[in-house]
Parts: structure tokens; sequence; C-alpha cells
């Protein structure tokens, strides 16, 4: 049986439990991802799935230091500029996303929550400018401390300083999970391994392990990357190995992920304290 992405959210909460966690000042960590095709072995909600899971992962981790945590819906429309010429793959446009994120945040605030926290399992460059900016207004606009989580190596390319108020920088992963000579960019090894381990029945392993390895040079990454060219630059859908998701140690990946998140919001909230 296929666990529901909902376990564990507001969605399997009452009203009555909402109110109380909003009473108890619990952080919302909202898991963030899209539709997207996932080459012919992995469903096509594998971000939103990573995404939720490592949620579930941070909020046990944020939990064991005393904060009170609360799983917002999962949100799954997103810019799919890269996989765009995919069947499967739902085209929302970035103003669309902004605006759907930015009333998610409005909502939060108006139940009472005071701190979100952003988790997102999708990389596309225009859904980031776009969660970046409801993040921003959220932020500015509606009296919470809003958050998105962002990795400290993806600051530069963003023209981010990572001390904006609506970012939570995250530093990068020590450990290497997965090949690194070729590295999981789309469906590889770690997204195959991380579907496998926690939603069994949405990835065809028979079929995961027939496909060859698929890299790509750098100037052919940054075409894959600007859109819609993933079908002539990679027919199956996927950039990486997934034949080898045996031999990547997910739950250590996903301790680690969740480590790096909590010590990230720990220490951009206390920073928010002092100031």
């Amino acid at each position: 049986m296929t666990k529901s992405m909902f376990r564990d959210t507001m969605v399997d909460m009452k009203w009555t439990d909402v109110t109380r966690a909003a009473g108890e000042n619990a952080v919302v960590l909202l898991p963030i991802g899209v539709i997207e095709e996932h080459g012919p072995h992995l469903c096509l909600g594998t971000d939103i799935y990573t995404a939720v899971t490592q949620c579930r992962y941070t909020a046990k981790e944020l939990e064991s230091k005393g904060i009170r945590t609360v799983i917002a819906p999962p949100f799954y429309w997103g810019v799919c500029q890269s996989t765009g010429g995919f069947p499967g793959s739902f085209l929302v446009r970035e103003e669309t996303v902004r605006a759907l994120v930015k009333d998610i945040l409005s909502s939060l605030a108006g139940f009472g929550f005071t701190e979100v926290f952003g988790i997102s399992g999708h990389g596309d460059i225009g859904h980031t400018v776009a969660l970046l900016a409801a993040f921003r207004e959220g932020c500015e606009t509606l009296g919470i401390r809003a958050r998105l989580a962002f990795d400290e190596s993806r600051l530069a390319p963003y023209g981010l300083q990572g001390d904006e108020p609506w970012l939570c920088t995250v530093r990068t992963s020590e450990t290497g999970f997965g090949r690194q000579d070729v590295p999981d960019v789309h469906a590889g090894d770690i997204e195959t391994a991380t579907v496998h381990r926690y939603y069994p029945g949405l990835a065809d392993i028979e079929i995961a392990q027939t496909l060859p390895p698929v890299s790509l040079g750098e100037d052919r990454i940054m075409t894959w990357l600007f859109g819609g060219h993933t079908a002539e630059l990679s027919p199956n859908g996927y950039l990486g190995a997934p034949a080898d998701f045996g031999t990547v140690d997910i739950e250590a990946m996903m301790h680690d992920v969740a480590a790096r998140l909590a010590e990230a919001f720990l220490s951009h909230r206390t920073e928010s304290q002092i100031s």
C-alpha cells in the first residue's frame, strides 16, 4: 500500500487542532513541489513526495529540540520549465505560483501562525524565482516570519546574499550521497531511492534497473535547465543513474537533510530574535 503524502499534515487535522497548534506557537513547515515527469520509472509526484518526507524528518528534528511543529498541506503546483516537453508535466505560470504561495502564507497568518518554513523539492529556475518573490512578499506584508530554505551553493546564481529576511540559508552537505560522477539532476539514483524507500508502490524498480546512466556537459545542462528541451537531451526524461539507487543510504541522507534544515532554521530564528 502506498503511503499518503497527506499523512502527518494539516490535511488530516481538525480545525480545532489547527487552532491549538497556532496557540502553541507551532512552526509551520510548508512542503513545496510540482507534478512533472520523472522518467519511465518514477511517478509524476516525486518532488512533492520528497519535500513531504523532508518535512517529516525535519519536524522530528525540531520537535526533539523542543520546538512544536506542524506540516502544512503540500503545495504541488509549480513551474516545470525544464521538463515542459513531456506529458505529465503540468505547466503553471510563475505569477500563478507566486500568487498561490502568497495566499497560502496569508491563510497561515490568518490562522494565527507566525513562523513558516518553506521546504522545496523542486529546483526549476522559474519555480524558484516565483517562490522567492512569494516569500519576500509574505515576509514584508503579512507580519510573519516566512522563510524559504535555500542551499548556500545556490545563492550567487540568483543574486542573493543569504541574509535576506525571507530566506533561511542552509549549509551545503559535506557528505556525498549518490554517484558523484553521474549526479542526480533529475530522476536519478537519489530520487529513485527516495521514492522506493518511502513510497515503494510508485517506483518501478524493474525499469529503473535497466536504465543506463545519463549525464550532460555544462553547456547542455544549462540548456536543460532553461527549458523545454528535456525530451531532446534525454528522451526518457531522466538525468542521472537510476539503476544505482541501491547504493544510496537514503535514511542517512534524510537525517542529514533534516539536521541541516533544523540547524539553519534555529540559527535564523535566533538572529531574528536578537535583531
